[in-house]
């Protein structure tokens, strides 16, 4: 009997603890409109890209703090581009492109944060999405 309760436990735990890893990003419901640093309209089953100023020679990259709000968008990619006038200086800039396909009708948040892996933050940017 004990042998018969052993599996499914382990299994529960370690769903649990996978589910408890997802839930470290937190799902942004609303940000005021002053913490806005863009707001995109876009149609369903349209292409958005959002492009954020970057440096990775600084050490630091734009990474999507906030969990997608499930099923509204879904990322397709995320790129860094060089800037063509720095493209032969070493160290030069660019941006992030990052590419979301709609997929359903709604509202949500995006947090960006501009950091290092040791976990210092240079900047932020909120962005609102409606998808119509």
């Amino acid at each position: 009997m004990t042998k018969k309760l052993i599996i499914p436990v382990i299994v529960l735990i370690v769903l649990f603890a996978m589910q408890s890893c997802d839930s470290q990003k937190v799902v942004l419901k609303d940000v005021p409109e002053s913490k806005l640093d863009n707001t995109y309209t876009v149609n369903l089953n349209d292409t958005l890209k959002i492009k954020l100023s970057s440096n990775p020679s600084t050490g630091y990259k734009w990474k999507i703090a906030s969990k997608i709000k499930p099923g509204i968008i879904k990322e397709i990619s995320n790129e860094f581009v060089k800037e063509e006038k720095t493209m032969n200086m070493v160290g030069g800039g660019g941006y992030d492109l990052w590419t979301f396909s709609t997929k359903k009708t709604g509202i949500l948040f995006l947090h960006f944060k501009y950091e290092r892996e040791d976990g210092k933050i240079k900047n932020e940017k909120y962005i609102k999405i409606e998808v119509k």
